[in-house]
Formats: C-alpha cells, structure tokens, sequence
C-alpha cells in the first residue's frame, strides 16, 4: 500500500478548497533509488496532528474516534473540525478530506480515492462519502458498506498500530486486556482468517446436522439459538452503552477539571473552605481574648515583681539578716535578765565583797556573747514582723516565679495564636467574593451530580449486562446440550463428514501456526527492540502467551519485568519494536505515520529510532516533527533517506495553516 496524496477542505487549521491544500505523500525516486522517507515540519499548535487525523478519517470515519464514540459525539467532532476563519463573521459550513491510495491485491496494484465531505445545516450534520476504484465510482453501496469495503482493506485494528501518535502509542504498553495488541496479531498474521474458516465450517456443519433432526426438536434448538442470538445481541448493545456512558464520564472528568481549574485561578481554592476559616477565626478571637485576660490578671498580681528581681533578692536579704539581728537582741534581753537574776544570787552567797569580781566575770560573758552573734552588725530597717516576713518570702520565692513562668507560657501561646489568626486572614482575603465563581460551582455541582448519575448507570447497566448475559449463555447451554444429544444421528453424508473432519484439523493447524507465529513475532520483537533500547536494556525479550496474547517483558535474569514501571520513554521503544515486530511478522507492506515521534524520549533512545528505525520501518514513513525533534543533525542523519519534506506553517494574521515543501531550514 502506497499513500498517494491527501487534500482537505476548510478543515481544521487549513483554509481553502481541496486545491489549495494539498500534499504529495508517494516517496520519490532519487539516484535511482525511492527513499521512503517524507517528513512533515511545523511548531506546535500549527497542524501536524490534523495531517495525521486527516488521514484516518478518510478511511474509517467514525471508528478514528474509537470503537465506543456515538454518532452524536461523532457529528460534534464534525462541526468542530470546519475551519473558521479569523476575523470572519461568516463560517464555512462544508468541510472535507480526500485520499488517494494504492494497494495491491491478488498481484494486482488498484488505485483508489476516498472523500469524505460533510455538511452543516442548523444542527444536523450530513456526510457524504465516495469511493472511486481505478477512477471509476463505486456505486450502489450504502454508507455502511462503503465504511466495510475500507476496512476490508485496511482493517481500524491493524491501522491502529501503523498511523499513530509517537506518544499515545505508549498506551499499547498499558492495555491490560491486550484488546488491540490481540486484534492485530490475529488480523497481521492471518489467524483471523482461520478463525472465520472455522466459524463457517461450524455454521455448516450445525445446520446440515440440524436437517437430519426431527421437525419437533429441530424448532426447538432453532428457537433456542434465537434466543441465544437475541440476547447476546441485547448484551452487546448493554455494552455498547456502558462504553459511550463511560465515554461521557471521561468528558464529565475532563469538564470538572477544566471548571476546578477555572475556581481555582479565582481563588475558589480558598472560598471552599471560607466557612470553616471563618469559623475558626472566631475561635483564635475568643482563644486570643482569654489569654489576654489571663495576662492582665497576673500582671495585676506579683508577677511584675519578677522585674526587680536583684532588689528583691537584696530586700528579702536584709529582711532575713534583720529577723535573725532581732532574734539576737531577744536573747541578749533575756540573757541580761537572767544574769542579773545570777549576779544577785551570787552576791547573796558570796557576799558584797566578791561583787567586783562577779560583775567583771558577768559583764565578760555578756561581751563574748554578743561578739560571737554578731547582733549589732546588721541594722534595723524595716522592723517588720515574723509573719509578715514569712507572707514576704513566700511571695518573693515562690509566688513571683510561678507566676513569671505562667506569664511566659501564655505569652507564647498568645503568639502562636496571634500568628494562627494572620494566617486565617490571609487566606480569608484569598477567598473571592462568591459572586464571582457562584456560576462555576454552580455548574460544578451540576457536573458533579451527573458525574454520579452516569457512574449509578455504569453500575446498573454492567449489573443488567451479566444478568444478559447469563441468560445468554444459559440458552446456549441448553443449544450444545441438544446438539450433543442428537450428535450421533446417522446417515451423514460426505461432505457433513469431510466438513467435520476439516474443522477439526483447522483447529490443529490454527493452534501450530499461532505458536509459530508467535514464536517468530517474539524473535522479531527481540531484534527490534535491542537496536532502539538502550545498552543497558538490551537483554530484554519479550513472551506471549498463544492464549491471551498478554506479552510479558523477562530481563536477562529471567524475572518478569512490569510494563506500568516502565518510563514514557521506555514505553514507546517497547511499544515501537512491537509494532515493527508485527509488521516483518506479518509480510504486510503497510505505510507508517508517525505523529510527536521523539517527545518523550531521552537522547539516547532517540539517537537509535532515527538511526535504526525510520530508515528500515517501511516502505513509505510519513514523520510529523517538530524542529526540536528533527533538529538539523537528525535531518542530516536521515537525509539519505528523505524522498522530500513539507513545513506546515501557520500565519497567525489570516489564522490558518499551509503546506509548504522544504523542511523549517530548508525550502
């Protein structure tokens, strides 16, 4: 298959006719050899993408979209790819794409042209598709048949995998189910073809076995498979739905965030919480005051006291040296009296002539006792009472410090509640006047609410399908149940029998040739992946299971590596070599688009795609670039292999987009 050329009509970010946008996709030959390369150059934003989109949509219509997307999702899509013109009160209400394409079939190269065109008239969409085969007009088909012709040829699931985005592709690392990777395999290596063969042989040999039955029993399994048909065709339907409500949920999703996104630029973020804020507000307030109070009482009592502390000490020293001065006095008092008592009984003993001697030796005692207290040291200031003292100590002593600490404490708390409210504040000021984002939240709770509501029917409708399904297969069961009871009628004639025995020996050869093929897409996927990896990843193989298709990545230490670990990057690479694995697998010569090649990809990986897998993926690979993906040392590199280049440049002042042959340095 070659892809010769693509035209589009007012879509996207081109203006104009078919005429005026239009590009030559057929590789070229030059010095005498066709290079396969044709790369397309632009910036972001500047149409390389619709290049690729344009592509798809002229073979598959609403399938581009996925397998699940509703014709109202389609025709919306529709309407937004007509270009509209800047400046311009008047639209276009036409808009189209058309391919021109080659492919051979039975040794035979037949040319063919698809265009699809569509209209806009108040809210209906009507589309209108063509297919021309060697020139001539296929007629007589319906739009249903014109969409199997194309798929005929080139099947969406095989398409998939060779018109791709660089880093959606990576995607094909994350499918659990292996949906698409299974599909490809089936279709590229021709097993669908046995599938089919087998199918009909079955349907064959069911209905030939059937007119040997009894009329009676022969309705009722024809009834049976009619019930059978009917519900499986009810459960698929089931499943259609949960598909376009899960389609809905995800654009549900991305609506929440654009609206969240949107509050929160207006300061939403703070406004949801601006009750709770307020709230506490007053709680710091109330907290705040109370410290306050607990403050000023204390400063009213003694705390203040702590501020002259070296003079209380002073104070409370002297006050203790004064009490014990007095305490001395006392004694001194009471000791005179006392000698005197003993003067006068010792002179009553001795008589007055030792009186001399006696008041010599009291008058001593008297002296050494008072030298010895130190009592006239200390002077009598303040002469204040032992209770009086003691209240005093107790004050200085312990009252002042607690309370000195108690003030510390609440200061410090007073301050961390000060800091607590400042911050409220802030955020207080943050929140927006509700006014302004009543509308957003409005409609966030609305999106919100039906958010839920498709989740509910998401629920219920894959509750519905399993009970479907159920029943479905239930009927089925009674169906082999009385197909293996009548098997064994006889008089079957030969072809029956030959049809039997060929189904049975399809089924052997189907399950040798996916193993063998298998094996070989495993070998090719080895040599792939080890000239596009790194140097340290390069003793990763690949196992597929012949049953699931899952493909498990081994290390050299034989430990299962997990795909979802992977990097963006390393993702793509797998993803890649898959693809090219696939394709040498298979023998289809199948163009390859590739739309953001390089994005994700460190230096290292991308030096190896551009050296080792553009040049040899295909006979014809259209790269979508940027400059800083294709720099001018890759374009060099690749050069040899370039059969021409196009820059899609957009001009900012007509708002639109054009092809223009050259690439960014070079025209």
């Amino acid at each position: 298959m070659i892809l010769k050329s693509l035209y589009l009509q007012d879509f996207g970010v081109f203006q104009g006719s078919f005429d005026e946008n239009y590009v030559d996709l057929e590789p070229r030959v030059k010095y005498n050899r066709k290079r396969p390369i044709i790369l397309f150059g632009g910036l972001n934003g500047a149409g390389k993408t619709t290049t690729l989109t344009a592509v798809r949509l002229a073979l598959y219509g609403k399938q581009s979209l996925g397998r699940a997307v509703s014709v109202q999702a389609y025709h919306q899509f529709l309407i937004d790819s007509i270009h509209k013109p800047k400046g311009e009160v008047l639209t276009p209400n036409t808009s189209g794409v058309k391919l021109d394409f080659n492919f051979g079939r039975q040794g035979e190269v037949i040319d063919y042209t698809v265009k699809r065109v569509w209209t806009v008239r108040g809210n209906s969409v009507f589309e209108n598709v063509e297919i021309y085969q060697n020139g001539e007009y296929l007629q007589n088909l319906t739009d249903q048949q014109k969409q199997a012709f194309l798929n005929e040829l080139i099947p969406i699931g095989v398409a998939d995998l060779f018109f791709f985005d660089g880093e959606k592709i990576a995607e094909l690392a994350e499918d659990n189910n292996n949906a698409a990777l299974a599909d490809a395999i089936n279709r590229l290596l021709g097993l669908d073809i046995i599938d089919r063969l087998k199918a009909d042989l079955g349907v064959y040999l069911r209905d030939k076995k059937r007119d040997k039955l009894p009329s009676d029993i022969r309705k009722e399994m024809e009834s049976l498979e009619a019930n059978y048909q009917s519900l499986y065709a009810k459960y698929q339907s089931q499943l259609s739905d949960i598909e376009i409500l899960k389609i809905e949920s995800t654009e549900l999703e991305a609506t929440k965030e654009r609206l969240t996104q949107n509050i929160n630029e207006l300061g939403g973020a703070w406004a949801s919480n601006k009750q709770e804020a307020e709230a506490k507000e007053q709680a710091l307030r109330a907290k705040r005051n109370e410290l306050q109070t607990q403050i000023r009482n204390l400063i009213a009592d003694a705390a203040p006291l702590a501020l002259a502390k070296t003079q209380l000490e002073a104070l409370l020293k002297q006050l203790s040296a004064e009490q014990q001065t007095k305490r001395q006095l006392v004694v001194q008092v009471e000791l005179r009296k006392q000698l005197n008592k003993v003067q006068q009984a010792l002179l009553k003993a001795l008589g007055k002539e030792h009186q001399k001697t006696i008041e010599t030796s009291i008058t001593a005692s008297i002296a050494d006792s008072s030298a010895s207290n130190n009592a006239a040291d200390t002077e009598i200031i303040h002469d204040i009472s032992d209770s009086k003292f003691n209240r005093l100590n107790h004050l200085i002593t312990k009252v002042v410090p607690e309370q000195q600490a108690r003030v510390k404490t609440l200061s410090s708390e007073l301050e961390s509640v000060e800091e607590e409210l400042a911050n409220v504040g802030i955020n207080l000021s943050r929140a927006p006047d509700e006014r302004r984002i009543s509308t957003f939240v409005t409609e966030l709770g609305d999106i919100e609410n039906t958010l839920g509501q498709r989740q509910v029917e998401v629920k219920q409708k894959t509750e519905e399908a399993k009970a479907i399904l159920r029943d479905a297969m239930d009927n089925l069961r009674k169906l082999r149940d009385k197909e293996k009871e009548f098997s064994s009628v006889s008089n079957l004639n030969q072809a029956v029998t030959l049809a039997d025995r060929t189904r049975a020996m399809l089924e052997s050869f189907a399950e040798k040739t996916r193993a063998n093929r298998l094996q070989t897409l495993e070998q090719e996927f080895i040599k792939s992946f080890a000239k596009l990896a790194r140097k340290d990843d390069l003793m990763i193989t690949a196992k597929i299971n012949p049953d699931t298709f899952n493909v498990s990545l081994v290390d050299g230490k034989g430990n299962i590596i997990d795909k979802k670990k992977l990097s963006a990057g390393e993702k793509q690479i797998y993803a890649i070599a898959m693809l090219e694995a696939l394709g040498r697998t298979s023998g289809r010569n199948l163009p390859i688009i590739i739309d953001t090649p390089l994005g994700r990809l460190d230096s290292r990986h991308r030096e190896n795609l551009v050296k080792n897998y553009f040049p040899t993926a295909s006979h014809q690979v259209l790269i979508l670039s940027t400059d800083t993906e294709v720099d001018e040392d890759f374009y060099k590199e690749l050069s040899p292999e370039i059969s021409h280049a196009f820059e899609v440049a957009y001009d900012p002042e007509a708002g639109s987009s054009a092809y223009y042959e050259g690439y960014f340095w070079r025209h």
